[in-house]
């Protein structure tokens, strides 16, 4: 059944935000939660894992790969141009946190250009601007990458400082007080941000332990818990480093410098590392698997501050997910394509080419709905599960906003069940497919789809192989995946979507509604759940309550 828990009203937990310059993969386009328009706009982590089958078929991709003695993987592809990118991925991240590891991801990410066992920061930071071009460092949840565009010339030396960052860090105590202090304030900054911190709690609940409620592997927040900041220690960062920091869970990925060279100059700054100990292998072998839940859970943003910024808005914003694909799965095409076919965005755009204004989001739900202030697909594919549904933004103080945005976005989860032309099939394949090769135009981005491949499947899926996969999709294709993902089965999403879309005869159930206070949103919530789908692991639903006038009956 579907499961509707009495909302724990308290503030949503701080989360964290993604770097500005943090570079896109081509393969991303399999995991996203922005409009079409911005298909690429979210990282997608890889992890490290044997090829599928269907990997086997395909036309030999260019990327040359070599494994050294000590386990580490390099990869490359020479490509002519006046820049060479390089990067340096690790499969790591928050899934791979304990509870008394929490938030270390975040805090290795931001002292990665401290000082190491031969530079000092101010050294560091000088060697970097005199080299120029883009370098960067991130983590999530299935990944720690530091990544870099730089002149050929400069290959050698950003290999060597990336050794320096992933092998010899000091973290040296007062460095990392001055780096808890930022975090902090970031911290404090993204938590008036709900745009950024929903996704996140929609994690938190999707993937977390069922008896607890604690969110445990892919439901970590990628940002440090504050209490966590404060009593983290130089020791904690080096335990975690030590037990995933390996060269067996490492790929070095470069674009414009000969295989040779790369390997070469890899063996002379990693080569040495010691291959992982059974001990530490064994450790990795035993990290806990994401499990899913389907769950519900409302926030009440009431008490939080109104914006700094007096003409900024305040949304009603709600998110319904399902559990989906992982990355592995042959479904996740069908299923990126799907996103594409569906669209959405704001409810202004300036149009133009590329813009998704013919989406199925704008045309059925921004264009008719005047007081939804925007709409999008929700999907994150990840290494052994996924995320996939459908997110809205609404004005809270509309009298109907509350009430029909469920059943809104639930008929659009249902329509792509049964109802996809082939008009629509062909733009959504068109659009994809271009923003792949759009976004490949980038080094730097694709030297980050390469290394996180390779984590991934030991080797490289090219573009040309993308979009065979892509083109070979037909309409049923796409129905069958979103049948697969929404209805698990038995279609009971389809029976309750028809009482909580024309209020049924039976109003919602009274013990239910009095338990959340009767609120318009929620009442949508227990009109469309009131009787058992018969799948104990449906979806997962999040909303946040940001009407002022909006109270709950019960703490």
């Amino acid at each position: 059944m579907w499961i509707i828990k009495q909302a724990r009203v308290r503030p949503l937990s701080p989360l964290r935000s993604r770097p500005l310059l943090q570079a896109r993969s081509f393969t991303s386009a399999l995991s996203t939660s922005a409009p079409t328009s911005n298909f690429l706009g979210l990282s997608k982590l890889w992890d490290s894992g044997a090829a599928p089958s269907s990997l086997k078929d395909h036309t030999p991709s260019p990327t040359v790969v070599t494994s050294l003695p000590n386990g580490i993987r390099v990869a490359t592809l020479n490509s002519p141009g006046h820049f060479a990118a390089l990067g340096v991925y690790i499969d790591a991240g928050t899934r791979y946190e304990t509870p008394e590891l929490l938030g270390v991801s975040h805090v290795l990410d931001r002292m990665s250009f401290k000082s190491t066992r031969d530079m000092t920061s101010e050294e560091m930071v000088r060697k970097l601007e005199t080299l120029g071009g883009n370098v960067i460092a991130h983590s999530s949840r299935e990944g720690i990458m530091y990544q870099a565009s730089v002149f050929p010339k400069d290959t050698e030396a950003i290999v060597y400082i990336f050794s320096q960052i992933v092998r010899y860090p000091r973290i040296l105590k007062e460095e990392l007080d001055e780096v808890k202090e930022g975090t902090l304030f970031e911290i404090s900054e993204l938590a008036e941000k709900p745009e950024m911190m929903v996704p996140e709690a929609l994690h938190q609940v999707a993937f977390s332990n069922p008896s607890t409620g604690e969110p445990n592997t892919l439901g970590l927040s990628v940002l440090c818990p504050p209490d966590m900041l404060e009593a983290m220690t130089p020791e904690t960062l080096r335990r975690y480093r030590s037990n995933w920091f390996t060269p067996n869970r490492t790929v070095v990925a470069g674009i414009g410098m000969e295989h040779a060279q790369l390997v070469d100059l890899v063996g002379k700054y990693f080569g040495d590392i010691p291959a992982v100990s059974k001990e530490t292998l064994a450790l990795q072998t035993s990290a806990a698997k994401p499990s899913y839940g389907g769950n519900v859970q409302l926030f009440d943003t009431t008490d939080m501050p109104p914006p700094s910024n007096p003409d900024q808005r305040v949304f009603t914003h709600v998110y319904i997910a399902f559990e989906a694909p992982s990355i592995r799965d042959p479904d996740v095409y069908a299923l990126a394509t799907l996103t594409s076919l569906m669209g959405g965005g704001g409810s202004f755009s300036a149009g133009g080419p590329g813009k998704g204004m013919h989406t199925r989001l704008y045309t059925q739900v921004l264009n008719r709905y005047h007081w939804i202030e925007s709409c999008n697909m929700i999907n994150y594919a990840y290494t052994d599960t996924g995320l996939f549904g459908i997110s809205a933004s609404v004005d809270p103080d509309h009298p109907d906003a509350h009430r029909f945005v469920i059943p809104v976005l639930c008929e659009q989860l249902l329509l792509m069940t049964n109802r996809i032309t082939e008009k629509e099939l062909s733009r959504a394949k068109n659009q994809l497919k271009s923003n792949l090769l759009m976004t490949l135009e980038s080094k730097i981005v694709e030297v980050e789809d390469i290394g996180r491949q390779v984590l991934l499947y030991g080797q490289r899926v090219d573009a040309r192989e993308m979009c065979r996969r892509i083109e070979a999709l037909t309409t049923e294709d796409l129905k069958r995946v979103a049948r697969r993902t929404v209805w698990r089965g038995d279609g009971g999403l389809e029976a309750k979507w028809e009482r909580g879309a024309d209020g049924g005869d039976s109003g919602p159930d009274t013990e239910r509604s009095a338990v959340f206070g009767g609120d318009g949103l929620v009442e949508a919530v227990a009109d469309w759940e009131e009787e058992p789908r018969g799948d104990a692991e449906a979806a997962v639903w999040v909303g946040t309550m940001m009407n002022r006038e909006w109270r709950s009956e019960n703490n």
